[in-house]
Formats: structure tokens, C-alpha cells, sequence
């Protein structure tokens, strides 16, 4: 099933005096198995609508479809937490999506809070770790203490971890060297 944009607006601080339109009217189409790249200059409502794909922000008017999910605006969405799992989102400062002790426990937490037994989530997290290049020696060292790479490619782990049908990268190279 394909994602569907259908007329979707988004207003940050709605009904306030700062309110400001980041989306107007998206109508976009994202067929299935194709990788998709969003390009647009800073300010464009990039970040704004990938967002959208796992409910993170829900639109202020208009819909979107993605996989079986129906987001309506102004509906109240009860299928969040299938949704989460089923669309992973690296966000554009992937450091921000760590916060874990140690990157084992890190990557492990996305799986812990969808319901796998605790050996099942380490598992998930060391296969995910093993596809990103992570080896087993960074496994007890705290996230924070990785280099820029490294960390971005713990938050993809993490992402990984929960096997989500569709990966969503905002910006996945910003910031790294080419």
C-alpha cells in the first residue's frame, strides 16, 4: 500500500498569535519498495512532513495514508503505538534519540516497550547493532560518549531493532564526513 498525502496542512501554534504554516495543502504519493528522497532548502517542511508518517505531529487539515493506517485531521487517533512500530523514524539529530545507560540497553528499548521479553529484545539489539557496524565492545559503553557516526548509527540500531516496516531518515548523513 502506498503512502498518501491527500491535502495535508500542518500549523505549528495553531489559534496563536505566532502561528506559522510549515505544510499547505501536501498532496504526494510514495509507491511501495522505492526509496525516496525529500530534498528542500532549510525551513521547507522537510522534517515537518516525514513527522507525519508516524504520527509524531498530526495534521491540521487534510490526511495521510500509510500502510493501514488512516490520519484524519481532527480525528482522534487510537493506533499510535502499532503505527510507531510498524514507521521507524531516525530523527535529523539522531543524538537526540539517545538516552540509554549503555548502547545495548539503547537499541534493546525500542523492542522492551513493544512487548519482547527482555533476551528477545538484547537479541534484536545485537543483530540490529551487528547490521549497523557496531561491534560487541561498544555494547556496555554509554551512547553519549560515541563519536557523531557512531551515535548516528546506534539510533538507526534502534530504529532497526523494532523491525518496522517502513524506515523514515531525516537527514541521515548531516553532519558526517563524506
Amino acid at each position: 500500500m502506498p503512502i498518501r498525502f491527500k491535502k495535508l496542512s500542518y500549523i505549528y501554534n495553531k489559534d496563536m498569535p505566532y502561528a506559522h504554516k510549515a505544510l499547505d495543502q501536501i498532496d504526494l504519493e510514495i509507491n511501495e519498495g522505492i526509496i525516496t528522497a525529500i530534498i528542500g532548502e532549510t525551513g521547507s517542511g522537510k522534517s515537518t512532513l516525514v513527522e507525519h508518517l508516524n504520527a509524531l505531529l498530526l495534521p491540521s487539515k487534510g490526511s495521510l495514508e500509510i500502510l493501514d493506517y488512516n490520519i484524519v485531521a481532527g480525528q482522534k487517533q487510537k493506533f499510535l503505538k502499532p503505527l510507531r512500530k510498524d514507521v521507524g523514524l531516525v530523527f535529523q539529530f539522531s543524538e537526540y534519540q539517545l538516552f540509554e545507560e549503555s548502547v545495548i540497553k539503547d537499541v534493546a528499548f525500542g523492542p522492551l516497550n513493544f512487548g519482547f521479553a527482555p533476551q528477545e529484545a538484547l537479541q534484536k539489539a545485537a543483530e540490529a547493532l551487528k547490521m549497523v557496524g557496531i561491534g560487541e565492545e561498544y555494547y556496555n559503553v554509554s551512547p553519549l560518549e560515541l563519536s557523531g557516526g557512531q551515535k548516528r548509527r546506534v539510533a538507526i540500531a534502534g530504529i532497526l531493532s523494532c523491525d518496522p516496516k517502513i524506515i523514515v531518515l531525516d537527514e541521515p548523513t548531516a553532519g558526517l564526513d563524506p
